[in-house]
């Protein structure tokens, strides 16, 4: 059985980050590869199967910082080379150098693996060279057709959608608790798990909420957003400041970053999600992919990957008149859509399916 190393982020709680869930998850249903994963000290997240590395000092934020990078770069230049590396980062200048040199001193001296490298996500610019993989594997065709666009052969890239494990739904007691702490009443709720910094999908939704409620007068729009940038407090209060001078507040909840969001989500009637500017999150983020195994309906944005979700609604980028009138048809009735919401997950994003892909791609190499 051929062992495999990812190289990632440290893999272990809290589980708020795409690219660590995707590694622990698909790390945890291969059935013909072996797993090897970076992990800070501590109880392993992981059943037997997995191997865990303690690589790391602590489980550090979304970009692991200088000293953390060098520990991997030992790691990789000095520890067991196992037979397939597999990267899963965004891809940078810094990444790429030190992958290639690591590689090239293993390969002096003797080691023959392959080098897998999963697209996390979206990069600055889409730059053939920042593949050094033997294989490299975009999570969405639309990331895949960038590439190509910039001159990568066909063979040495392929396409893997992102997985994600079906949350547990809130209880009835656990939905009255959560009401109760975000003052949500029984109100129907429409949530946006975006950022307020990176694209428009913020304001967009903002903008929106006063035809929204015209039509929906009981209607709560909750703003779920992870500051993940030193921007992300004043886009907030940007925000914050239309919606005041709109007189549509009242209608709003803004509650940052919760321990989990799966009851939050669980509870809502729509997700919107017009957002057109993916940088730094998963081509798919995990809360849509949790969204479609919950059979929540969603309204998306148009003309990036988020299309190839297939079972949701979708709108131009910045169109909040689209996105208001397709939110009040879904809270009137959602159709068929969270049958076909949960068949989309069944079929093409539960972890088993997406690690049955791993496997079949690990075998293949030579």
């Amino acid at each position: 059985m051929k062992r495999v190393l990812f190289v990632s982020k440290p893999i272990a709680p809290p589980w708020h980050d795409g690219s660590k869930n995707f590694v622990r998850d698909v790390a945890s249903h291969l059935s013909r590869t072996q797993a090897v994963v970076m992990t800070p000290p501590g109880p392993s997240p992981f059943n037997d199967r997995v191997e865990i590395e303690p690589i790391y000092r602590e489980s550090g934020g979304f970009a692991p910082g200088l000293s953390a990078n060098a520990r991997v770069a030992w790691r990789l230049f000095r520890g067991p080379p196992h037979d397939i590396w597999h990267f899963v980062f965004a891809p940078s200048s810094r990444t790429t150098r030190i992958a290639k040199m690591a590689a090239s001193s293993r390969r002096s001296r003797g080691w023959t693996g392959n080098i897998v490298q999963t697209i996390a996500s979206t990069p600055k610019k889409f730059d053939k060279a920042l593949l050094f993989g033997d294989v490299a594997v975009t999570m969405s065709e639309h990331t895949r057709g960038k590439f190509l666009a910039a001159g990568v052969d066909p063979q040495r890239i392929l396409t893997i959608a992102p997985c994600a494990e079906a949350p547990t739904a809130a209880t009835r007691d656990e939905e009255r608790a959560l009401r109760s702490e975000l003052d949500l009443g029984d109100s129907p709720i429409v949530l946006y798990p975006g950022d307020y910094e990176t694209s428009s999908g913020a304001e967009t939704v903002a903008r929106a909420i006063r035809a929204l409620v015209t039509i929906h007068p009981n209607v709560k729009i909750v703003f779920a957003c992870r500051p993940k940038t030193s921007r992300a407090a004043r886009a907030k209060a940007k925000l914050v400041e239309l919606l005041e001078n709109e007189k549509i507040a009242e209608y709003t909840r803004h509650v940052g970053e919760l321990e989990s969001l799966a009851p939050l989500l669980s509870i809502s009637k729509v997700v919107a999600f017009p957002v057109d500017d993916l940088y730094g999150k998963v081509d798919l983020p995990l809360v849509l992919l949790e969204a479609l195994a919950l059979g929540i309906p969603m309204v998306l944005a148009r003309g990036g990957p988020l299309e190839e979700i297939h079972a949701a609604r979708y709108v131009p980028p910045k169109d909040h008149a689209a996105l208001a009138g397709e939110i009040s048809q879904l809270l009137e009735s959602p159709g068929d859509l969270p049958h076909k919401a949960r068949s989309r997950y069944l079929q093409a994003y539960r972890p088993g399916v997406i690690a049955a892909a791993y496997d079949d791609l690990y075998e293949a190499l030579k």
